[in-house]
């Protein structure tokens, strides 16, 4: 997130005002299509679209259609060889939701078809793996129809580690 540092209401940052919130929820509107205008830089004072009213009208969001706003932005330090045109390379943006602490404990604790296959000598990949299986036995559950998972497993540890021990 790029931090806004114009003062709110003062010059054209009402044109702008959606860079106030790094993400906003809003109750979905057909008429709410754009946080900006085409034309702000020419209604500084009085902006055809306000992002600010799009909250203020304080909408109940329970069971609605909703819609995320979310602001990136990039620091750009201008120089020379961005005339006549701004160079982008490597600047991507993008953004992630992911719950924080919703769950009690991680879902994939529930899990009872995990295995951990580690090395029996880190030095010595030669020597082969241990297969620990978590919950499950061996044969049952959601494993895959395989020939002798485990045995497989011994015979070619790089199955699993990508040692490139057989190369």
């Amino acid at each position: 997130m790029s931090n806004q540092m114009l003062p709110e209401n003062n010059g054209n940052e009402m044109a702008v005002s959606w860079a106030r919130y790094q993400l906003a929820v809003t109750k979905h509107k057909e008429d709410e299509f754009g946080s900006s205008s085409c034309y702000a830089m020419f209604d500084n004072r009085d902006p055809t679209v306000y992002f600010n009213r799009f909250i203020e009208d304080n909408d109940n969001i329970t069971d609605q259609d909703l819609v995320l706003w979310i602001s990136t932005g990039v620091h750009h330090i201008p120089h020379t060889e961005d005339l006549p045109v701004t160079p982008t390379p490597g600047a991507h943006l993008g953004f992630v939701l992911l719950p924080y602490n919703y769950f009690d404990e991680c879902p994939s604790m529930a899990s009872r078809d995990a295995i951990r296959v580690d090395l029996k000598n880190k030095h010595k990949p030669e020597e082969g793996v241990v297969v620990n299986r978590y919950g499950n036995p061996e044969g049952v559950g959601c494993v895959a129809k395989m020939a002798d998972y485990d045995a497989e497993l011994k015979k070619n540890p790089d199955a699993a580690l990508q040692s490139r021990q057989g190369t």
